[in-house]
């Protein structure tokens, strides 16, 4: 079993997104998995340049020489894809948006409509399962609306307020879906399906008390910051 992991988190190891992706890992690399991780904001990755050379000038090969000359064939040949990123103005970050943009080269141009959507197909034959990390700071889980909908078939691994990561009482409070992560590594390196209950625990909703305690601690350490400023 292949994993390739990108943390799209521009804070890499400091910040929360990375514990949620290595969680994940551990447990993977308990299973046997061999996993392959990268920050993306230490590549390099154009931008796309919208000119579909990719599709007419030379196939599934884009103009552009960088690092994704590996990072596709690395897709590629992955079994699953691990993909990290806070929530930045309620979407991923722009780190992993330049990243998948630059997957178009693995779509042919053609079209053709599936159950009433439109698709261009693959260009390969082995196309990696997706699991997807994010994590953000309000406390609730519309804020991931955007990325669910943008990674809709991938495995949703969400944590809103994951800032509370990084105190003590916060890890205890999240230990079962942290536990949880972990366990859906181990399964998921095993080729077994992640359902049921299992499935539910990776997406951290939390009680109203629970938010309105989050909302009060991140005020007081706002007014706190503001008075050393001062």
């Amino acid at each position: 079993m292949k994993i390739l992991a990108f943390n799209a988190s521009p804070r890499k190891e400091g910040g929360t997104t990375d514990i949620v992706v290595d969680r994940f890992i551990e447990g993977a690399v308990e299973a046997g998995a061999e996993v392959d991780k990268h920050y993306v904001v230490d590549l390099d990755i154009n931008g796309c340049l919208g000119c579909f050379g990719c599709w007419w000038e030379s196939p599934g090969r884009c103009v552009q020489r960088d690092d994704m000359d590996w990072i596709l064939p690395g897709i590629n040949e992955s079994d699953v894809l691990l993909l990290g990123t806070p929530i930045y103005g309620r979407n991923v970050t722009s780190y992993l948006a330049r990243l998948t943009e630059r997957t178009f080269p693995n779509n042919v141009p053609e079209m053709y409509i599936k159950e009433g959507r439109t698709h261009h197909p693959g260009r390969t034959r082995k196309v990696p399962s997706v699991v997807l990390a994010a994590t953000c700071g309000f406390p609730d889980l519309v804020n991931f609306d955007i990325v669910r909908r943008l990674y809709p078939s991938a495995l949703h691994i969400l944590l809103p307020a994951s800032q509370i990561l990084l105190d003590d009482e916060g890890r205890e409070y999240l230990s079962g879906f942290i536990d949880s992560v972990r366990l859906a590594g181990y399964k998921v390196a095993r080729g077994e399906e992640v359902a049921g209950p299992l499935r539910e625990k990776l997406v951290m909703n939390y009680p109203d008390e629970i938010k309105r305690l989050i909302v009060d601690r991140h005020n007081e350490y706002n007014a706190a910051a503001d008075r050393k400023r001062q």
